[in-house]
Formats: C-alpha cells, sequence, structure tokens
C-alpha cells in the first residue's frame, strides 16, 4: 500500500539527498542516503540486467500491474524506504489524508488530493461536512464549461470561438488550471 511513496521517496534528487545527509537524522533516512550514495555510480541499464530483481519489482492488484524495475532501486534500497515508510509512519499518515485530517501544517487544513479522485457517493469529511459533494460540483462545472468551449457556446470577448487556450499557473493553485487545459486540448468532437 505504501510502494508509491517509497517509490517517490527513491527519486529525491542528489542534491537534496547531499544536504540532507549531511544533517542529523533518524537512522531510517541515514540508510536511505546511504543507499542512495551507494547506487549513485550504478547505471540503470546494469540493474536492468538482473532479471531476478525486474521480476521482483511487479505489483499486480486486479487488472492493475504497477512495474517499477526501471527506477534506481535495488532489493537493498527498497527494504531500506519501506524501513523509512514505516519508522515516518506513512500508512498513518495516508490514513489521516483519507479522513480529512487537517495534516497539511503549514495551511492548517486537509490535504483532500483524494477528494478530487473519489467516486460521486464517496464521504471524505472535514470538520463533520462531507466534502465530496462540493468537490463533484466543481468537477461537473469544468465539465460544463469545457463542453461549452468545444461546441463554441462559449466565445471570447470578440464574440467569436475560443480556439487557443494558454494555461498559467504555478504551485497549487495551476493544478485547476492545468484540469482545465488538459480537458479543452483534446479533440474537438
Amino acid at each position: 500500500a505504501i510502494l508509491a511513496q517509497v517509490i517517490l521517496l527513491a527519486r529525491v534528487p542528489r542534491a537534496v539527498a547531499r544536504g540532507l545527509a549531511a544533517m542529523p537524522l533518524p537512522p531510517a533516512w541515514s540508510d536511505v542516503f546511504s543507499q542512495a550514495e551507494r547506487l549513485s555510480g550504478t547505471h540503470l541499464r546494469s540493474l536492468m540486467q538482473d532479471q531476478a530483481r525486474n521480476d521482483s519489482m511487479f505489483v499486480k492488484c486486479g487488472d492493475i500491474v504497477l512495474d517499477y524495475c526501471r527506477e534506481k532501486v535495488d532489493q537493498q534500497a527498497m527494504e531500506k524506504l519501506f524501513a523509512l515508510a514505516q519508522a515516518t509512519d506513512v500508512e498513518g499518515k495516508k490514513k489521516k489524508m483519507y479522513e480529512g485530517v487537517k495534516i497539511n501544517e503549514t495551511e492548517g487544513r486537509p490535504v483532500l488530493h483524494v477528494a478530487l479522485r473519489a467516486a460521486r457517493d464517496a464521504s471524505i469529511c472535514v470538520d463533520g461536512k462531507n466534502v465530496v459533494p462540493e468537490v463533484w460540483s466543481v468537477l461537473d462545472g469544468m465539465k460544463a464549461f469545457s463542453e461549452k468551449v468545444r461546441k463554441g457556446e462559449w466565445v471570447g470577448h470578440t464574440g467569436k470561438r475560443l480556439t487557443d487556450v494558454v494555461c498559467i499557473g504555478i504551485g497549487g493553485s495551476y493544478l485547476g488550471v492545468e484540469f482545465v487545459f488538459e480537458a479543452l486540448k483534446t479533440d474537438p468532437e
């Protein structure tokens, strides 16, 4: 269940890893950085020569298959990454995220990525209120807007059909803009 988060930890940029490795860290972090250093001189092509390694890096759940053998890790590095995930309570944090707990300490709010992907009838409560209907209201509005643009019902200042989309955004606020851009860049039919 924590494999995706572990894979992301494996992708910590080297410069960041070196900087963090110089700081006093809990053993689990130090172990991961030592693995990153150990593998830094290894080319992915050489790791891909090990068929047993490649075969061990497949996870299947229903019809979904995750093949992470093209990540620059080996079994020893994965063990350290899983140990780090356990030591930093990734599972507990994930559970809190799904429960709508305010885990974004900087902004004092929940992390609701899961609400964006939740089924229409799902329930993710924040302060006792299910936020999924509100999310779906916004998603429905985005769909209606993009359909109007495609049909030529939404026009620009000149009254002409929109033909080009410019996507502007930065940081977390960029995500909504990117969704609209992606929705509108597809074939108009």
